[in-house]
């Protein structure tokens, strides 16, 4: 059976979570608004801060002391400025008092003991930019588990990762569906009723005929200890379920370098916010940049008064410099509207908060580390002022002046209680002489007693130019590839894209190639998003659920390419002189084998096809109810799974129908359908005949 078959239908609303570094927000569509016009595409509504209205909303969050949420993105940090204003205020007065006479204690405590006591700023856990924690190499985090991760917050304090982003997903899914309650009208009285029952049918999905997860109860109770959280209840309790909650499909956006593990991290902390395993897909960033631009406008023949959209044969490398990483790909356009992948998602954690890190690196130079962190402690209203002044600051430094005056310096306010920090640790030492003693004095001025005046073009040397010259010098590095090389098309999206001083810089260094920031490229990834959650490839993945029989998706589709070889662990037969006598071992038939061979399924840089791409394999199974299959991913062809560069990515899980008429060991059969955003496998038990869908795990 088809992928179009009737019993497979399009999800009604598609809604893109672009869950960014340092920015998010959401992005959705009709699916008969999508018919109409795939770019009749929907933003959530204006986040508003100090009555400007953005796109998006900062990626920060804000927990009690109890640990429970309260507020995100720019509630978040006015509430948090809030309290530190409070907090600053607070010791202020303090201060102010232990010069004045004291009031009698006794009348003190008498005014204080019927007031509610508020929790102090201290008390607060305010997180801000995590997501990059999840970017990490294995080596660095070495044994530790990804879903065991803890974060800091600005007080030093932790909570684990997982309830942190499930938490930050929650919101912004709840968002939508508020949105959505009140801007749509439902003709089905029961529609609550009708989600209620889909949420609980997901959940006992073993009944039904088509393929369904494994009990609950077949993990490892090792498994379940190492699970900081659990899998906690949505907030949504049934009576609160959206009326739209089985009709929603949600995709979620993660960068394309990212790991197996950090993928099905976010997986795991979307279902935790609430959303139905079922009812949500992985989007790659760059890839869902790639979809967007397709589809507009952006080609224009000497001859031709009309502006195309790409032509069938055309070639485009899409760069996305996201907040915290840079993903480039790089794709052809083929006949049938699908999108070949050229070469590998690649990229590395080069993205605009490395220009942070930098000014902030300039920052602590002047003043100190320790002096630093006092002020960052002791006057955290004008902390956040501080960084609140560079985001805004930097999207305008290396702007074209029409005028070609001499650029202003740039100037950084509320700094005081900066440099009294600095002038009582240092014996009343002014600034001004550090800065001159620094040899600065032409690059920076300390302006009255609260301000610093940076030259503009020191600081684009000291913070700009070497995240700039990263990215460049990595798109020099890719051009040298043969499969790319005659692309004459580069786009640049994401929130750094917007930097003037990254435009120039590559358009200076591509002088050959034509340099496109498309319209509205900042949110790029957020409306491709949405275009993917309507592609056809969602609708394979949905049969494939429904245990149907698929056939490969002839238009709108991507051809993705293999990042690594991929297999599995598989006893052959031992052959002296080829084989080490390390993996020599005997089988329970008797036999002589060697072990732990790595048995490939699929090979590096392979065409990944939806449909055609899927590899079978039998296996045996552990006992007569359980089955565990460890899937392998190596950097080059490897003879055993324990070579160096080839590790293990995840395992495949099974269970049988306890009979205990059936054999001890069983037979069983898994499909791994490839090509996919994320890894999709089936198994068949070949004893009965009993199909179901099986989960990779690769949070190990």
């Amino acid at each position: 059976m088809a992928a179009e078959d009737t019993d497979v239908t399009p999800w009604p609303v598609v809604c893109a979570i672009d869950f960014g570094t340092t920015y998010s927000g959401y992005a959705y569509s009709m699916r008969p608004d999508y018919e109409r016009n795939p770019l009749n595409i929907e933003s959530n509504p204006p986040w508003f801060n100090e009555g400007q209205g953005t796109s998006k909303t900062p990626t920060c969050i804000l927990f009690d002391k109890s640990g429970n949420f309260h507020s995100f993105g720019y509630d978040a940090e006015r509430k948090y400025a809030t309290l530190a204003e409070r907090a600053q205020e607070k010791q202020e007065d303090e201060e102010e008092d232990e010069d004045s006479d004291d009031e009698d204690d006794s009348e003190k405590d008498e005014e204080n003991k019927d007031k509610p006591k508020e929790d102090g700023f201290d008390d607060w856990l305010f997180f801000r930019r995590f997501k990059m924690k999840l970017f990490q190499d294995a080596s660095v985090r070495r044994n530790r588990k990804l879903k065991n991760l803890n974060l800091q917050a600005e007080n030093g304090k932790k909570l684990p990762a997982l309830k942190i982003f499930s938490e930050a997903i929650r919101f912004l899914k709840e968002h939508f569906e508020g949105l959505l309650e009140k801007a749509t009208l439902r003709d089905d009285n029961n529609a609550s009723n009708n989600s209620a029952t889909t949420r609980q049918g997901s959940e006992n999905s073993n009944t039904s005929g088509n393929l369904s997860e494994p009990p609950d109860d077949f993990d490892d109770d090792d498994d379940k200890k190492d699970d900081p959280i659990g899998h906690e209840t949505s907030a949504l309790g049934n009576e609160d379920i959206s009326s739209w909650s089985a009709d929603i499909l949600w995709v979620l956006t993660v960068p394309a370098i990212w790991s197996d593990e950090a993928k099905q991290f976010m997986r795991e902390a979307a279902i935790q916010a609430g959303i139905q395993d079922d009812h949500l897909v992985l989007a790659l960033e760059p890839e869902s940049a790639a979809l967007l631009c397709k589809q507009l406008a952006l080609t224009k023949a000497a001859q031709d008064i009309n502006i195309r959209m790409f032509d069938p044969g055309s070639k485009f490398m899409v760069v996305d410099c996201g907040g915290g990483t840079v993903d480039v790909t790089s794709y052809e356009v083929k006949e049938n509207s699908s999108l070949k992948e050229l070469h590998c998602a690649s990229g590395d954690a080069v993205g605009g908060t490395n220009v942070d890190k930098l000014f902030f690196d300039l920052i602590n130079s002047i003043f100190g580390e320790d002096i630093v962190n006092k002020f960052k402690c002791n006057s955290p209203s004008d902390w956040l002022e501080l960084l609140r002044s560079f985001e805004v600051k930097k999207k305008g430094i290396g702007k074209e002046n029409i005028n070609n005056e001499k650029a202003e310096p740039v100037t950084f306010s509320n700094l005081g209680d900066l440099f009294k920090e600095f002038a009582k640790s240092n014996e009343n030492k002014s600034v001004a002489t550090q800065i001159q003693e620094m040899g600065l004095k032409k690059k920076i001025k300390k302006f009255s007693s609260a301000k610093l005046r940076i030259d503009e073009n020191f600081l684009i040397e000291k913070v700009f130019q070497g995240p700039i010259e990263d990215v460049t010098n990595h798109l020099k590095e890719l051009f040298t590839k043969e499969e790319i090389a005659d692309i004459g098309i580069i786009l640049l999206v994401g929130g750094f894209s917007e930097c003037p001083l990254l435009q120039k810089a590559i358009q200076s260094q591509f002088r050959d190639k034509k340099v496109i920031n498309p319209r509205e490229g900042s949110v790029a990834v957020m409306k491709g998003a949405v275009l993917f959650g309507h592609s056809p490839e969602n609708l394979v993945r949905k049969a494939i659920e429904k245990g149907l029989e698929v056939t490969p998706i002839t238009t709108e589709s991507i051809i993705r390419k293999s990042k690594a070889y991929y297999g599995v662990a598989t006893d052959v037969p031992f052959i002296e002189g080829e084989h080490l006598p390390l993996y020599r071992s005997m089988n329970q038939e008797g036999e002589i084998v060697c072990t732990d061979v790595f048995d490939c399924l699929i090979k590096k840089n392979q065409e990944l096809e939806i449909g055609k791409t899927i590899i079978e394999k039998r296996f045996n199974s552990s006992t007569s109810h359980k089955a565990n299959v460890e899937i392998y991913r190596a950097n080059s062809d490897v003879q055993y799974c324990n070579n160096e560069g080839c590790k293990i990515i995840g395992h495949i899980r099974a269970v049988f129908e306890d009979d205990c008429f059936l054999p001890e060991r069983r037979i069983f059969k898994v499909q791994l359908h490839f090509g996919f955003t994320e890894k999709i496998a089936t198994a068949v038990d070949l004893t009965t005949n009993k199909s179901w869908k099986v989960k990779l795990n690769c949070l190990l």
